[in-house]
């Protein structure tokens, strides 16, 4: 394989086949498909479809989305934005892609902390040592109190086999997983535990997602917030996404 094409290989290293692939049946997507094949041929594309740029068509793998001219030859990666609606078409897609991907997770393969008075629902990828980790989830309550779900997913940003990969599991190994979240977040030191987890497929989704830090918190519409935000202003914000927007 040209060494000049890793780049691809790396970015979908972490992001399994689905199955459902889709596309509109034309000889461009075809042709697409093929070069894809060769390029990439343990993966394949979950969408093949015409890009809002003429010549072009996207094509997704998971949460990534490239760039592919129709007929095969050049594959671009970055961002497409519409100038006269300032718009970044590139990075809504992608925030499309990412809330269809949480959505797939099971409720039961996350930690929730649900507000009582529902209005909105976040994912935030955790690291039990983060200091803003620890800040955020000291506000639970606060959170829960402004109608905020909070449901976490790890990210032991020392990576596997590290002290805070090894706590995830402890707490989710744990009887009552909300409370030994609390306490392990406080600094109390947890008994080792070990059992069928999901540790590791919230890594996979870590890279899927190029996370670099933790908190960090996805959206309702899959919009990616990275670090920590206040309750008062996390309510703030979703609330203003409630509001029906122009077209």
């Amino acid at each position: 394989m040209n060494r000049r094409i890793g780049w691809l290989l790396a970015v979908l290293s972490f992001w399994p086949a689905l199955g459902v692939a889709a596309g509109d049946g034309t000889a461009a997507v075809k042709r697409i498909r093929e070069v894809m094949a060769g390029l990439v041929p343990d993966r394949t594309p979950d969408v093949v479809r015409p890009a809002p740029v003429t010549g072009f068509y996207e094509v997704d793998y998971g949460p990534q989305v490239f760039y592919v001219t129709a007929d095969g030859r050049y594959l671009l990666r970055g961002d497409i934005m519409d100038l006269q609606h300032r718009r970044n078409l590139t990075e809504a897609r992608k925030n499309g892609l990412r809330r269809d991907t949480l959505a797939r997770i099971p409720p039961d393969q996350m930690i929730s902390f649900p507000a009582k008075y529902q209005k909105h629902v976040v994912t935030v990828f955790t690291d039990i040592d983060c200091g803003y980790c620890r800040k955020l989830h000291g506000q639970i309550d606060k959170y829960n109190d402004l109608g905020i779900t909070v449901n976490y997913l790890f990210f032991p940003r020392a990576g596997r086999n590290s002290s805070s990969y090894y706590k995830a599991i402890s707490v989710w190994c744990a009887k009552d997983r909300r409370k030994a979240l609390t306490e392990a977040k406080r600094g109390k030191p947890m008994p080792r535990r070990d059992c069928p987890n999901p540790v590791d497929k919230d890594l996979e989704l870590v890279h899927q997602f190029g996370l670099q830090g933790t908190p960090a918190i996805v959206l309702e519409d899959g919009r990616l917030l990275p670090g920590y935000v206040p309750p008062d202003r996390l309510s703030l914000l979703l609330d203003g996404m409630a509001v029906p927007r122009r077209r």
